[in-house]
């Protein structure tokens, strides 16, 4: 991994996030992380919340999930929480800066998540998954956990950072 993405993204996850966005797209971190990343760390109810997330030109979409290091392929209730929080922190910024007028229809969850690589990680004393794979979380109160942390983070990152904001 080149020594730019530890800078850029600092934590374990956000360097994986550089890493894999660099392999997927084939271009240099140096030459994508200007156009808008975050990353965030946060710790409820016994549960750590790792978010590491970067958007680039590209209509995909690739999330990552992990629970205790362990990847879920098919995501989980830490996903529904990160998307659901995603979603709404960029609609309620959107309104409020002006981006959207009140009334106006706002923004899907597909159009904020175009062009966003993600890695969403959670460290808990008692994960619960559906079936013997570990393809999914099933904690149900991991997702009111990612959920706020994300938007009340993510919520203050876009306000620090209208021009980044803006991008989105």
């Amino acid at each position: 991994m080149p020594s730019d993405a530890a800078q850029t993204f600092p934590g374990l996850y956000g360097g994986l996030l550089a890493e894999k966005r660099e392999v997927r797209a084939g271009v240099p971190v140096r030459d994508v992380r200007d156009f808008a990343h975050f990353h965030a760390v946060g710790e409820r109810g016994g549960v750590t919340v790792e978010v590491a997330m970067q958007w680039n030109d590209s209509y995909a979409e690739t999330m990552y999930c992990y629970t205790n290091n362990i990847p879920q392929k098919d995501g989980g209730t830490h996903l529904a929480g990160f998307k659901a929080a995603l979603t709404r922190t960029i609609n309620a910024y959107a309104v409020t800066s002006g981006l959207l007028k009140n009334g106006t229809e706002a923004l899907s969850g597909e159009d904020v998540r175009e062009g966003l690589t993600a890695v969403v990680s959670v460290r808990l004393s008692n994960p619960q998954f559906e079936g013997q794979t570990k393809t999914k979380l099933g904690n149900s109160e991991v997702k009111g956990i990612v959920e706020a942390m994300v938007n009340e983070s993510l919520g203050s990152y876009l306000e620090e950072n209208p021009l980044v904001a803006r991008k989105v």
